[in-house]
């Protein structure tokens, strides 16, 4: 049982993360996505066809920066092969973001250069937890930065499980847990977007202290093998 509620504040917590930087990085950062880092094609087009500058091909450097984190987390796992280790090292990561907003971003315009920069710190933070989730996938009731899987699932999940003659015991379970993610991910993005608007990037120092705190303290890796 304690494992279980352990397992269920991890993948709130990972969900949450995600929601609030990528939320916060959007609102405070020159519209970036940090989390979802394909939704900025999405920007850059639509940049594309209403005046474009040169500026804004710069929001195309997430994707490599994204990519490095991903390699990079990949590569330092064939060496240390430890979750919590990687997690440590992400909010670390996020944290530094956070104090760069601090010290220095907090002098320049959302569009500057230098918030960009500091915009891509929080990319690679986020690319590494991608990546973590991808190696240690038991770990998670899901993917825990992108939701459309997840919403897709929890659908498909409530018809088997409370729909129709036979009800499905195991999608009624697998349907709390996509909930769980999906819920932990709006709170974070509402979070994210309502402090960011108000005091600017420094306030992903409040999710880099959450997983520091918790990877340091509380995580098990009993979690992994509890259902």
């Amino acid at each position: 049982m304690e494992n279980n509620i352990s397992k269920i504040i991890s993948n709130f917590l990972l969900v949450f993360v995600a929601g609030y930087a990528d939320t916060a990085t959007f609102t405070s950062g020159n519209e970036v996505f940090s989390a979802h880092v394909t939704g900025n094609f999405v920007v850059f087009a639509n940049k594309l066809v209403h005046n474009p500058q040169l500026s804004d091909y710069r929001i195309l450097l997430t994707f490599p920066v994204f990519i490095v984190a991903v390699y990079f987390t990949g590569y330092l796992n064939s060496i240390i092969k430890n979750e919590r280790s990687l997690y440590l090292i992400m909010g670390t990561i996020l944290a530094i973001s956070g104090l760069l907003a601090h010290f220095i971003g907090k002098n320049y315009a959302i569009e500057s250069v230098v918030n960009f920069y500091i915009v891509l710190v929080v990319v690679f933070a986020l690319g590494i937890k991608n990546a973590i989730n991808k190696l240690y996938g038991k770990s998670t009731f899901g993917p825990t930065t992108v939701m459309t899987g997840n919403v897709t699932k929890a659908t498909l999940d409530f018809c088997h499980a409370f729909m129709g003659k036979e009800k499905d015991v195991d999608a009624r379970k697998s349907f709390w847990r996509m909930l769980i993610l999906i819920v932990g991910f709006l709170i974070g993005c509402i979070s994210g977007a309502l402090l960011s608007a108000q005091y600017g990037l420094v306030v992903l120092l409040i999710p880099a202290t959450l997983i520091l705190l918790y990877y340091s303290l509380f995580f098990s890796k009993k979690e992994i093998a509890s259902s």
